[in-house]
């Protein structure tokens, strides 16, 4: 090789060294704190009292006595405390539905909210519903039962329950 080649070669590699981070290439640059401020998240409760069941008729009823025959509801009623706290709160109470039945003949109802003064509120909730309300669902025996379907049989129901749950807010 002569001198000239291995004279560009040397220099090419040199070039290869500076540009590849073997040297420095000067760029400016700045950057600057933003005063941003602090952010604190809101938060969701929600805490029950003793339940209560009531026949179709509005009778108060005991699970362990009672027998269900087609055409009967059962209402689960129970006192609910709901905060919510945040600004774009937005939460829905809903049945949980863990009915432990080998039966397909008993339905399980949606999940209404009432005020102290019995009025049906609204779900969902939202950041001013904070307060006491009375949770209920029903479970129907529907009248359309065939032949002996359901006699005798054992049905869970202590499985029910309530459920609050935020809803994200939307774009």
């Amino acid at each position: 090789m002569n001198k000239m080649t291995k004279g560009a070669l040397a220099t090419g590699v040199g070039v290869a060294l500076l540009l590849g981070g073997g040297g420095t290439l000067a760029v400016w640059n700045t950057s600057a704190e933003a005063a941003a401020g602090t952010i604190a998240s809101g938060d969701l409760s929600m805490q029950a009292g003793a339940g209560t069941w009531t026949n179709a008729a509005g009778t108060k009823v005991k699970l362990a006595d009672y027998r269900i025959v087609p055409g009967d509801a059962l209402t689960f009623s129970q006192p609910v405390t709901v905060a919510l706290d945040g600004d774009l709160m937005r939460a829905s109470l809903s049945v949980t539905d863990k009915l432990t039945s080998s039966a397909a003949y008993l339905s399980v109802g949606q999940t209404t909210l009432t005020n102290a003064a019995g009025t049906v509120v609204a779900n969902p909730l939202n950041k001013d519903s904070d307060g006491i309300y009375t949770a209920s669902v029903t479970v129907t025996f529907p009248e359309s039962t065939t032949g002996t379907v359901g006699t005798k049989a054992t049905n869970d129901l202590g499985k029910i329950g309530f459920k609050l749950e935020q809803i994200a807010p939307s774009k």
